[in-house]
């Protein structure tokens, strides 16, 4: 199986080099450990200690008494695997291992079930992570709009951006998965397409609900590590950040 580890920023210059077909994982898990998990992954397909992995008992991968960190590599190795018995096993491992592996297992079980899936079906997958996951081939995004006064969304504004968000995020083949209103806040979950920026979808419905009356607020935050609270939204606009 081709590995090929990239941390980008431009997946559709990645797509034009390695056009295979994309598997978001669907796990909400913090980027570190996902980093964590991808580099020592590369690591093992670069022949780094592969041997020396591939002649110690696979038990070891699960042994509480073996040290952390070599405990994580004997995954990642295990993970590589594309036989079915392995993908058992750490199935039944993620089910009660401690918490401090639990995250990093649970990427081992993903990267393992996708190696089998290609290998039955004769393609090559690219897998994409993101700290809020996603489905298929979309990635989940948070976003949130503010209100330009500061004040609550009254209830046409409400109704105006969530008919200009379905219609802009249905011409795009993104789906909006919640909108609520917190405050002066407009909270949003959008999945949408690896090769679009949520960020068209955002600014096509804040621009046209801002045609029937400027309502809302330039600033806007989008991200994909992870949902934010009121307080965290009102330091990033405060300084400035989009």
């Amino acid at each position: 199986m081709p590995y090929i580890y990239e941390n980008s920023s431009n997946p559709m210059d990645f797509f034009r080099r390695y056009p295979y077909k994309v598997k978001v994982i669907n796990l909400q898990l913090d980027m570190q450990t996902q980093i964590e998990y991808f580099n020592l992954l590369s690591e093992i397909f670069q022949g780094h200690n592969s041997e020396a992995l591939a002649s110690v008992s696979r038990e070891k991968a699960f042994d509480p008494s073996v040290p952390l960190d070599y405990r994580k590599r004997m995954l990642a190795w295990l993970s590589s695997s594309e036989e079915v018995d392995v993908l058992r096993e750490l199935e039944r491992y993620e089910k009660d291992c401690p918490e401090d592996v639990k995250g990093f297992v649970s990427m081992c079980v993903y990267q393992c079930r996708t190696n089998i899936e290609s290998s039955l079906l004769g393609e090559h997958h690219a897998v994409v992570a993101s700290g809020m996951g996603g489905e298929d081939d979309k990635i989940r995004y948070f976003a949130a709009l503010a209100t330009l006064s500061g004040k609550a969304w009254s209830n046409t504004e409400q109704h105006l951006l969530r008919e200009e968000l379905m219609l802009a995020s249905k011409a795009q083949n993104a789906v909006v998965e919640l909108l609520e209103f917190s405050g002066k806040y407009a909270k949003i979950l959008l999945l949408a397409p690896i090769t679009l920026s949520p960020v068209v979808v955002i600014r096509s419905a804040k621009d046209a609900s801002n045609e029937l009356g400027v309502f809302i607020s330039p600033q806007e935050v989008v991200t994909n590590i992870a949902r934010l609270s009121d307080e965290e939204l009102d330091k990033i606009l405060k300084s400035g950040g989009e």
